[in-house]
């Protein structure tokens, strides 16, 4: 992340949303979603549950994966999911 842009329209000391998969267990970041109220979602793609929730900078996202830039455009209320970190990201509306 050194020495780029920062990709997002966001701060970089936004609070965003991961899971402790991503963070504690090194999975890669499989579902991203910027949510109709502005927050971001990075996480794992699996199931969760509220205790597995983690609230990190969007700059410590960037610093785990920086391809994560890639997904700054996604607007309010869209969501990117790829099947494996090889795959490409699928983006499109979120239900309400």
């Amino acid at each position: 992340m050194r020495n780029k842009k920062f990709p997002f329209s966001d701060a970089p000391n936004t609070a965003c949303f991961t899971c402790c998969h991503v963070l504690e267990e090194n999975k890669p970041i499989l579902y991203v979603s910027h949510d109709e109220d502005g927050y971001w979602q990075f996480l794992c793609g699996g199931n969760h549950k509220e205790e597995d929730a983690r609230v990190v900078s969007l700059v410590s996202i960037l610093n785990i994966d920086e391809t994560m830039g890639d997904l700054a455009e996604l607007d309010y209320g869209e969501c990117a999911e790829a099947e494996s970190i090889t795959s490409d990201w699928i983006v499109s509306r979120m239900n309400k």
